[in-house]
Order: C-alpha cells, then structure tokens, then sequence
C-alpha cells in the first residue's frame, strides 16, 4: 500500500488540498482572487463608436436602379474605424422604405456607400430636407451612437419627377404582356404575344406610341399597330408584338438587371411619358425559354451580331 502511495505522478491533487489552497491564498490577500474577469463584450462595449459628418450625398447608379435604390455616401471624421448598421432616408420626395440593416465600414476621412431603397414616389413633392439617420458603431465595439445626416437631394428630384410623371400615364393606361399561356406562340427564338393596355384609376385618354425591348430582347409591335389609343371609359386594348431573343450569352444574361423589364411610351394630355413593365409568370417563363433556344441554336453567342 506504502508503495501505491509513492507511486502517484506528481501533480495530482486531492480536492481537499486544492480547497486549503484557495483558501490560503484568499487570506495571503492575493489580488486575483475574488476579482471578476473583464470579458471581451464588456471591454467592446466601452469602445466609443466614430463620429459621423452631419452633410452627405446622394448618387444615382445604374446597377441599382432595378431595385429602386440609391447610394447614401457619409464621411467618418474621426477614429477608431467603425460599422454602419443601420439606415433609413425621409425625404419630401419619396415615403419612408424603414429602417435598413447594413454592414458597411466607416474610415476616418473616407466616404462609406449606404444602399437605400426608395419609398413610393410623393407626387406632388412636398417641402423640407432629406436626412439619414446612421446608426454607428467601433468597428470592435458594441456600443451605437445614431446620427442624423443632412443629405444634397437633387438627384431625389430628379427621380421623383420621373416616376410621378409615369405615375400619370400608368394611372391611365398600365402596359404588361398577356399572361393567357395559349396567347405565346413560339417558333425558335421568336414568339408572336400581346401587349394590353389596360385602363387604371385616371379616365384620361392614353395613347400608346412606342413599344421597345432591352439588351437580352427585342420587341417590335406589328406593323400599323401603332399608335394606339384607350379612349376614356375604355378598359383595354391589345396590341400585337414579336418578342426574339437577340443575345445568348449567359454572361450577358446574368449580369442584366432588366432582363425581362421592358419600355413603352405613352402620350396622356400631349406629353409623351416612357414607362417601364416587367414581364411576370408565364411571360418570364416564355421569354426565358426563347433565350435558352438562342443558345442552343447559335455557338456564336449572340444573333445577327448584336
């Protein structure tokens, strides 16, 4: 038995032993014991967040006009670095799109890009400054701090006058493509479809003078189709179109932001106002069989060279 006892490896110790030893270095007034660890949460939280500039910007990008949203750029003025979190827009020209989580790093000195979706449009615009909110926080911190950024809105102006203008022909006359299925007779890369004009909450005459497609496609309205008017008290009217897949590359297809929105210009009180439709449902579904028929059918990646 003596023997088992000299042979236990060094360093095992009994829980008696380890609590006499606590116990001793509680009484030797050891400065650790008893004290509470400082975790990293807490020392991130003590971090200030930077400070934000109270004037910014705003940009108009083409890759984000698809989605109706705009580039907010605000300047850190000081250090650490820092995190936006978060950001919402008023604006007398557009309704309030929320408040938009976000990650985007803020660098002393350096302009940081917010996208920011637009509300409706405001028609008529009405009267004030447009303003962020940015809510900020250490890049390594945790504590946030909200500012309020006075922003330059011209480009809100210029916007807002657009979609209110297409506002007035759409409340008239809405374009879209037939969703009737049988209404889509394909043959290859083309397909013969409809346009409808179909009569919304203003009774004011709107007469449809052109009809475009965009990069993937082209559209042409039937010969003599044009111009074509829903008088008031009208509910719709239908105009024949040729729909043909003008570009196979899949590069070109996943990189457009419009693949199936399409352009229609329509005079309402002798003012030609261009509109934007998006083919939904079995249109989409059609146009993307024409454009995987091009590809098929033409190595090249492109018809007629376009």
């Amino acid at each position: 038995m003596s023997t088992l006892r000299r042979m236990r490896p060094a360093g095992v110790v009994s829980g008696a032993a380890i609590g006499a030893i606590v116990a001793l270095s509680a009484c030797s007034g050891d400065p650790t014991v008893g004290v509470t660890p400082v975790t990293p949460a807490a020392t991130a939280s003590a971090i200030p967040p930077p400070t934000v500039a109270t004037i910014g910007t705003i940009h108009r990008q083409r890759t984000l006009e698809a989605e109706r949203k705009v580039e907010v750029r605000v300047t850190a003025t000081s250090e650490p670095r820092g995190i936006v979190t978060s950001v919402s827009m008023t604006s007398p020209y557009f309704s309030s799109s929320g408040t938009v989580p976000t990650n985007v790093l803020l660098i002393d000195g350096d302009e940081s890009r917010l996208r920011v979706p637009l509300g409706a449009p405001v028609c008529p615009a009405g009267e004030g400054q447009t303003v962020a909110t940015v809510e900020v926080r250490a890049k390594d911190g945790l504590t946030l701090a909200a500012t309020q950024v006075r922003l330059s809105d011209a480009v809100l102006a210029e916007i807002n006058a657009e979609e209110c203008a297409a506002k007035v022909a759409t409340d008239a006359a809405q374009p879209a493509f037939t969703t009737a299925a049988d209404a889509w007779v394909a043959e290859g890369v083309e397909a013969s479809t409809e346009v409808t004009l179909t009569r919304g909450s203003s009774d004011a005459a709107a007469t449809l003078t052109g009809l475009s497609g965009n990069v993937i496609f082209t559209l042409e309205p039937a010969e003599g189709a044009l111009p074509v008017t829903l008088a008031p008290g009208q509910e719709s009217v239908t105009v024949p179109v040729t729909v043909r897949a003008s570009r196979c590359d899949a590069h070109a297809f996943a990189e457009s932001k419009k693949t199936y929105v399409f352009r229609a210009w329509i005079d309402v009180d002798g003012e030609e106002i261009a509109v934007e439709y998006t083919a939904t449902g079995t249109a989409e579904e059609r146009l993307y069989a024409l454009f995987a028929a091009c590809g098929e059918g033409n190595d090249s990646g492109s018809i007629g060279g376009q």
